[in-house]
């Protein structure tokens, strides 16, 4: 007989491995929604931005699996995921019912919620409709209402993102061809510095790569229709009812989602916490990873851990 042997890091990976699931979950409509599920312990759900798969929460899944589940999953019409046979469920709503579907498969009661720009309101409004089923909520860089309105603080760009809707409506072949030229420039790293975006000397390439790879084969219709009803939504309501730990994260330089923004969510919801990243900009999240999993730990240690001793 031979005998095998594992080293030490070999059984590492294989526990890693027993502790990875990966799996659909079939929402309301029979859409099939692709989730990850990595590690163990209090469960992490993270929601992802608009046009974003899960390659953003790469740090943190990274950081926090080793003591924590962290699920990852991608909305409908995005990356491994199904696309919505019917326009009408192409909603906030929707996204919100595929989540709880996504808990369900995975058998997870309660949650702790971190929303990724349109994410922030996917995690208001799951609040809203199931607060029972929340231990936490870490909103970052993003709003509870009408994002258009204060896009880059310019007071027309919901006017401009109503002419780009109907554009993407009446020629979408031509809508899509102008956008992946729009994306797949040689200068789109340039571009995104230029446009204060992102800081590109602390982003790694890699990860905006995979998001432009990824952007580019979401339906512009169907992501038109799902800015739509981002832009008609609000959870101010929700917002205003929170009563469980939150974090809120707001970059310094986030011309998506102004910091002032966040500082008004930190006074609409009471007992929040505010943390503002220095020069952080809208996907600070993959800039400053390790300054951001630093006070997100902190803030679970005191107010979701320290009532488990």
């Amino acid at each position: 007989m031979i005998q095998k042997r594992l080293t030490r890091s070999g059984i590492t990976k294989l526990t890693e491995l027993a502790q990875t699931i990966e799996g659909y979950a079939k929402s309301f409509d029979g859409t099939r929604i692709w989730y990850r599920s990595v590690g163990q312990g209090l469960p992490i759900i993270c929601c992802n931005g608009l046009g974003c798969s899960t390659f953003y929460f790469n740090y943190l899944e990274d950081y926090f699996k080793k003591h924590y589940r962290v699920i990852t999953w991608d909305y409908r019409g995005h990356g491994k995921s199904d696309a919505s046979r019917i326009k009408t469920n192409h909603t906030i709503q929707s996204l919100v019912l595929d989540l709880k579907k996504v808990m369900d498969a995975l058998k997870i009661k309660r949650a702790i919620f971190v929303g990724h720009s349109m994410g922030t309101q996917i995690v208001y409004e799951f609040f809203g409709n199931y607060p029972k089923r929340c231990i936490a909520l870490i909103p970052c860089f993003g709003t509870f209402e009408r994002p258009m309105d204060t896009l880059f603080n310019f007071p027309f760009s919901r006017y401009v993102f109503d002419l780009i809707y109907l554009f993407n409506h009446a020629v979408p072949q031509l809508s899509n061809f102008i956008g992946k030229i729009l994306v797949k420039n040689p200068f789109w790293f340039q571009m995104g510095g230029l446009l204060k975006i992102m800081k590109p000397y602390l982003v790694d390439k890699k990860i905006l790569e995979q998001y432009i790879d990824h952007i580019v084969n979401v339906d512009p219709v169907f992501l038109s229709d799902l800015t739509r009803n981002m832009q008609e939504h609000t959870a101010e309501d929700s917002v205003k009812k929170i009563n469980i730990p939150t974090l809120i994260v707001g970059g310094e330089e986030d011309t998506f989602t102004p910091v002032w923004l966040s500082k008004k969510m930190h006074h609409l919801i009471p007992n929040s916490e505010l943390f503002i990243v220095k020069k952080g900009s809208h996907v600070a999240l993959v800039e400053q990873p390790e300054l951001i999993n630093l006070r997100m730990e902190k803030f679970l240690k005191e107010h979701i851990l320290k009532g488990k001793k």
